[in-house]
């Protein structure tokens, strides 16, 4: 079962990532980073719920956001926890998060 919430608005797709980021989480993620994707639009990546996030899930959001910008999908980061800015910082990657579109 897929942990994660896809909502789809006209031509924006909301993935809610959800609380427990954890290893379990990353593959559900990565399959629902593919769904999105195939769907076209803009890709809106719900992070206020993040309480922990894994370098799995680091590696994967990374790895999705690459495709999204080598391929022209436009996406924002919503609302991005604390613990989701403290993971990107705590791996040395807080420059890769600073330069994506955040939405507050």
């Amino acid at each position: 079962m897929d942990p994660f919430t896809i909502a789809k608005a006209d031509d924006t797709t909301q993935l809610s990532l959800v609380a427990s980021m954890d290893l379990r989480a990353a593959d559900p993620l990565l399959h629902s980073f593919h769904e999105i994707m195939a769907q076209g639009g803009q890709v809106v990546i719900d992070a206020s719920a993040v309480d922990r996030l894994s370098t799995p899930c680091v590696q994967i959001l990374l790895s999705a956001v690459q495709h999204m910008e080598q391929h022209s999908i436009p996406f924002v980061i919503k609302s991005p926890s604390d613990a989701f800015v403290t993971a990107f910082d705590d791996l040395g990657l807080f420059s890769y998060l600073m330069k994506w579109p955040v939405q507050t």
